[in-house]
This record gives structure tokens, sequence and C-alpha cells, in this order.
């Protein structure tokens, strides 16, 4: 009678193990995130010199790299969920433009992150052994208050005498000067989304108000007067969020 009785405990807690695996399994979420770059309502064309700012500029893009940290999405369940200190989006890298099966807990409602470092996050060597040559790519000159740049756009511009220019959108924490920038985004909490889309409008961190390449001059890593107009370009209207 004993081993009958502790066969048949033996079976329920063995049954009951597997039906709540089992439900933990239909009920695990997943999500996609997807980083997009577009000017205006089109999505970004490499090496062209047709797109125009509010100044009048006409320019190009050829290289883009920048960063986004504290990258963090909260749930309907009240949960939240820090994905990693920083995301290096280089969109000559695809593998970097797309985080893929992140195991969710509720449907998400809204989404933070910080573009660039905060100053706490942002000091020399820190990430010297992080993948993707990070921290050769981005390190920020000590001369200039060290660190690691938040963002770096590259192209050419027509000048005011009609010659192709290099220009170089360098920006970061400019002599302890913290030029990064919070967001939050809420979002549709259908718990049909699948993806996250995060869309850079380039044409916005020259716009309102209007950079001229022309004043500004190609290099602005050293300019506290430019570092400080392309963040108030990008306090509202530079990133988006939508789902899927």
């Amino acid at each position: 009678m004993f081993n009958y009785k502790f066969m048949r405990l033996f079976l329920l807690i063995i049954f009951s193990f597997l039906f709540l695996n089992s439900c933990e399994s239909e009920d695990l979420m997943e999500i996609d995130i997807e980083f997009r770059q577009f000017i205006d309502q089109n999505q970004l064309e490499l090496n062209n010199i047709i797109y125009q700012n509010e100044a009048g500029n006409v320019y190009s893009v050829e290289r883009l790299l920048y960063v986004l940290s504290n990258l963090t999405l909260y749930f309907e369940n009240g949960d939240s969920m820090l994905l990693d200190n920083y995301y290096f989006i280089n969109i000559d890298d695809e593998n970097s433009l797309k985080l893929k099966n992140i195991n969710i807990p509720s449907p998400c409602i809204s989404i933070s992150f910080t573009y660039g470092f905060s100053q706490i996050n942002n000091a020399t060597n820190l990430y010297l052994n992080d993948s993707d040559n990070f921290h050769n790519l981005m390190l920020w000159p000590n001369t200039l208050g060290g660190g690691y740049h938040y963002m770096k756009m590259e192209g050419r511009y027509i000048d005011n005498y009609g010659e192709q220019k290099f220009y170089n959108t360098h920006t970061g924490g400019l002599n302890s000067n913290d030029y990064s920038i919070n967001y939050l985004f809420d979002i549709d909490n259908s718990e049909s989304n699948s993806k996250i889309f995060i869309d850079m409008n380039i044409n916005n961190i020259y716009n309102e108000p209007a950079y001229d390449f022309n004043y500004y001059g190609s290099a602005i890593m050293s300019s506290n007067e430019a570092q400080s107009v392309i963040q108030v370009n990008m306090l509202e209207d530079i990133f988006s969020v939508s789902v899927n």
C-alpha cells in the first residue's frame, strides 16, 4: 500500500511539472526589434547627393554609425526589461540592425532608450574589449573630453560655390558636456505585435533650428555651438517607434 501511494504521488508530481512547463511554453512570447533609417518618408539611400535640409544644403549620407543605450522594454504586467548596456548600429553591418527572438513576459506597452551614453556610462576605455570594433570606431578624443561618440554620420554636400565638400557630423560628450538624450515611447500593446521598429529620420537632425553645413563647417567635434544645435534638433522628432 505504501509503494502504491508513493507511486501515485510521484506520478502526480511528474505530470504537474510537465503541465506547468507546457503552460509556460504556450504563454512564452517573443518580439523582434529593427532599427531603420529614413530621410523624411523615404528609406535612406547611400552615396547619392539628393537630400536637402531646412538650410537648403543638398547632401548625401555615405556612412552612419550611432549608439542607443539603456534600451528598456515595459510590459502590460508591470515588468520591465533592460536589454543591454548599449546597441551599436552600423548601417554597413546588417546584423546590427536587428534584435531577434527576445523573450518577453507580457505584451510590450512602451520602450525607452538613450541616444548616445549618459555621462556616467561614457568613460574612455570603458568598452575597450567590446565586439564589432566598437572601441576603435567610436572612441572620442581625450583632448575633447574622452569617452565615445554618440554618432558618426559622414557624406558630401554642395557648398555655396557649387563645389562638393566632405562633412562629418560627429557627436559626443564634448568637454564633459552631456549631449545624450533620453526617449520614452508608448506603443500599441496588442498581443499580435511581433516586431518593434525604431526609426531615425536623418533630415530632422539638421532641421528646426536650421543647421547649415556652410556655417558650421565640415568638422564639428570641437564646436559646442554645433553640438548644442544638433542636441536641440534631436530632442523631439529624430526617432519614432512603430509596431507590426
